[in-house]
């Protein structure tokens, strides 16, 4: 016997011949992950990676949509260093213009390989052409998080608890504390309705 719970959105329970009833909790990610539905942003075949520079600035960032019905709910966020000596910080909010020195075709894909490439939300990503000092046009981010990065990987915010919201916007903004080191990083994120929250 299985029961609905009547949203249709598929949440059910099976009960079994003994009485006990079994639940699917799958939420989050790993939901979206199974519906297609995470997106990554990230450095990509043109440049897997990117020299800073001593000015440092914004790497990356990721807009919503103000018409969107959907928030972003941000998994996670990486970034690779080349070597110990960046300075790096998520910052959301921005004030965006036109953002400016920026790759262009970038695409947010699907992580599910069983969906198209290029099939982004409601977000639009942008990624700093190692052209200036980063992403030109977008200010007055409010840092949520600051740290050193030590060589290699380095996950930043592994929790999935930063929501972005329709009109929101979220980035990496990095300062070299000694030298030039090559940078990576990727954003992964999966969508919830902006109304109810799942």
């Amino acid at each position: 016997m299985q029961i609905n719970d009547g949203t249709g959105r598929g949440y059910s329970a099976k009960v079994s011949e003994s009485g006990r009833v079994s639940v699917d909790a799958d939420a989050g990610c790993l939901a979206a992950a199974k519906r297609g539905e995470v997106y990554v942003l990230t450095t990509h075949g043109d440049h897997p990676s990117l020299a800073t520079t001593s000015t440092g600035g914004v790497l990356a960032l990721i807009t919503n949509s103000d018409v969107s019905r959907k928030s972003l709910v941000i998994d996670s966020i990486m970034v690779g260093c080349s070597a110990a000596a960046l300075s790096v910080s998520v910052e959301t909010n921005y004030t965006v213009a036109t953002p400016g020195q920026v790759e262009s075709g970038i695409e947010i894909p699907s992580t599910n390989t069983a969906y198209p490439t290029g099939s982004s939300a409601t977000a639009t990503g942008y990624v700093w052409d190692e052209s200036n000092h980063g992403i030109t046009n977008v200010t007055n981010g409010v840092a949520i998080l600051r740290t050193f990065c030590a060589a290699g990987p380095t996950e930043l915010v592994p929790s999935g608890r930063i929501i972005v919201a329709p009109g929101g916007s979220i980035g990496i903004s990095q300062i070299p504390v000694s030298g030039t080191p090559e940078v990576s990083f990727a954003i992964r994120f999966y969508e919830i309705d902006a109304n109810t929250g799942y």
